[in-house]
């Protein structure tokens, strides 16, 4: 009996059906899980639109690039099966499908296009498993971070600043706002610069629920870019560069932005000499100590208009350094990194002092140094004007304290003679720098001086005062060290003090006069006139030094030894005439006396007072004649 083709049909169908497509009751999924694979393959963007829901759409295909992207996540290709559907509202379903031989299985999220009624895929949950550890990705999401990448390249390429703010968070954004434009488009350059052309754009990503870590390949090494998920868009919170050039690793662009933030406001604030935005980004230590009591135009810093095309910043452990040229010298700005006190508190970094190099020479200039040393020498030049001892002992180097302030009361500074330190503000005119040694050259008067400073443990301190003399050392340390026994010596002997004189003699002077002395011996003149007159030469070799006071025709040579670090005197040669006669040695002249007074014979003591007392060739050729 012949069969009507219809009915035929009809009876046949189902068998087609569940040939063709997996039996009828999947019809629709397969379909529509088909036409978007046959999509990808073909790399046809429209048609992979027409094959998704607006949500996938807008999330994972609103970019052209997007086609190229799909292949980074190697969805399955092949003969597909469905295995499981899940109808999760009329409008919704899960369907679990696997292709090919293999066992691996794949979730499709399916819904009905509003306006078409079409089953559309809206998502796909990819399962990985990485270090034990298995995770289920929609497709959506790692497309949506790709996507984001691209536009953060885009941005950066470009050095629009709406657009690279656009796609930051708000902390990073705020952070990269308040750099003037051509340092954040030197700063997005250095960040992302070093990309090559012939890379393959093959980020690797691993998500969490709000935060995302993203790897991107350079030339030198690669980007690890930090995502926030804020408001259902995946926004930068950072980013990294690692290279195998030191010079181009950066192991946070936004701590790197905050430094440059700092460096910058700091010039800022240093040209306008605004001292109070000086406090907000510098060290307390070095704001108080430095610039407060600073004459900033003393010292010429980079305008930083001027410095954004030439400035290099590099961050390194607990800090920063920010280098640019400016004239014949390196300016490099020190910035400590000062943590946050919680997790919620931002990083901060503050200059803590700036180093100037010269381009062509040695010299290294601190602007801590520069400016606290022109304030230590104002300080302890008003010092030895007024004779203050607390200020210039305060403000001395320890050795310079032992040598000359500590051995001084307040009746004897003021009565010392300082004839080259004038009544007069010294005013700045070279500094030079040498390790931990400055000198400060000063025009003081009507005296050109040079103040010699030594950093002693942080602190810096003067050490000398160098002055333009001759026939004596330039060194006011060295000249008030002889010179204070030297005073200190003759009002002694002017008010006849035995127990004063051995404690600044030379031991041989005490044990052949001092030590056998009720009272000072007549000698047929007064010693302390000859002491009144001002010190014309000094001469130091090694451990003795010889102080002349007035001339030829009147004064006294006072040789000095030197016992357990300290001078005294051991002899004096009191001067009333050029004539050898007219000269007495004061040490053999009281000796003598003295050995009259024990009976030793009148008669010869009489006689050697009468002749010169020029026996001591040390004292007499110790210094050629005195002017």
């Amino acid at each position: 009996m012949k069969i009507p083709h219809r009915i035929l049909l009809r009876s046949c169908l189902p068998a087609l059906c569940l040939t063709a497509f997996g039996g009828c009751a999947n019809f629709v999924e397969t379909k529509a899980i088909t036409t978007f694979t046959e999509a990808l393959q073909k790399e046809n963007l429209d048609e992979l639109k027409g094959s998704t829901s607006s949500r996938f759409g807008n999330k994972a295909l609103r970019v052209p690039e997007a086609v190229d992207d799909f292949a980074i996540l190697r969805l399955p290709k092949g003969d597909l099966e469905i295995t499981d559907v899940n109808e999760i509202d009329k409008d919704t379903k899960e369907v679990t499908a696997k292709f090919g031989k293999s066992t691996q299985k794949f979730r499709y999220l399916l819904v009905r296009n509003p306006d078409t009624r079409k089953w559309v895929v809206d998502d796909v949950l990819i399962r990985k498993k990485k270090d034990g550890i298995t995770s289920t990705k929609p497709v959506t999401e790692l497309m949506d971070l790709v996507t984001r990448v691209r536009e953060f390249l885009v941005a950066w390429d470009t050095g629009v600043r709406g657009q690279m703010l656009e796609v930051a968070t708000p902390e990073f954004g705020e952070t990269l706002s308040q750099l003037p434009r051509g340092y954040l488009a030197k700063l997005a350059q250095r960040a992302i610069g070093d990309r090559a052309e012939d890379l393959k754009f093959r980020p690797e990503a691993q998500l969490d629920e709000d935060v995302a870590v993203v790897r991107l390949p350079r030339r030198s090494g690669q980007m690890i870019i930090s995502f926030q998920k804020m408001g259902g868009e995946w926004l930068i919170s950072d980013l990294a560069v690692e290279s195998k050039r030191d010079k181009d690793h950066i192991p946070s662009v936004r701590q790197l932005a905050t430094a440059l933030n700092s460096a910058v406001n700091f010039l800022k604030a240093y040209n306008k000499g605004d001292k109070d935005g000086l406090k907000d980004v510098c060290l307390k230590s070095f704001y108080q100590g430095s610039l407060v009591p600073a004459n900033l135009e003393t010292v010429s810093l980079p305008d930083p208009e001027q410095a954004v095309d030439t400035f290099q910043i590099k961050l390194h452990t607990g800090l920063a350094d920010f280098v640019v040229p400016h004239g014949q010298e390196l300016v490099k700005i020190n910035l400590d990194r000062i943590e946050g006190e919680d997790s919620d508190t931002p990083v901060k970094f503050l200059v803590s002092d700036v180093t100037l190099y010269e381009l062509e020479g040695n010299q290294e200039k601190r602007l801590s140094a520069m400016f606290l040393s022109h304030a230590i020498v104002d300080i302890f030049a008003e010092g030895l004007v007024t004779r203050d001892q607390n200020t210039l002992r305060l403000t001395s180097t320890p050795d310079f304290q032992e040598r000359v302030w500590k051995k001084l009361n307040e009746s004897e500074l003021l009565d010392l003679e300082m004839p080259e330190i004038e009544t007069a503000v010294p005013k700045v005119m070279t500094t030079v720098f040498m390790g931990a040694v400055t000198e400060v050259t000063v025009q003081q008067g009507t005296r050109a001086l040079v103040y010699v400073l030594r950093d002693e443990g942080g602190a810096l301190l003067v050490d000398d005062v160098l002055m333009p003399v001759i026939s004596r050392p330039n060194s006011l340390k060295q000249t008030l060290e002889i010179t204070i026994p030297v005073r200190r010596f003759a009002a002694a002997v002017s008010t006849s003090d035995l127990t004063r004189l051995p404690l600044i003699s030379s031991k041989d002077f005490c044990l052949s006069v001092w030590h056998s002395c009720e009272r000072i011996p007549e000698i047929g003149v007064k010693p302390s006139e000859h002491f009144e007159l001002p010190l014309t030469t000094l001469q130091v070799k090694s451990d003795r030094a010889v102080a002349v006071l007035g001339d030829d025709r009147y004064g006294a040579r006072v040789l000095l030894v030197k016992e357990n670090d300290n001078y005294v005197i051991d002899d004096v040669l009191l001067i009333s005439g050029p004539e050898a006669r007219q000269r007495i040695e004061l040490k053999n002249a009281l000796r003598l006396e003295l050995s009259r007074f024990r009976g030793n014979g009148r008669g010869q003591a009489a006689a050697s007072l009468e002749a010169p007392l020029v026996t001591s060739p040390s004292l007499q050729n110790a210094v050629g004649p005195t002017r």
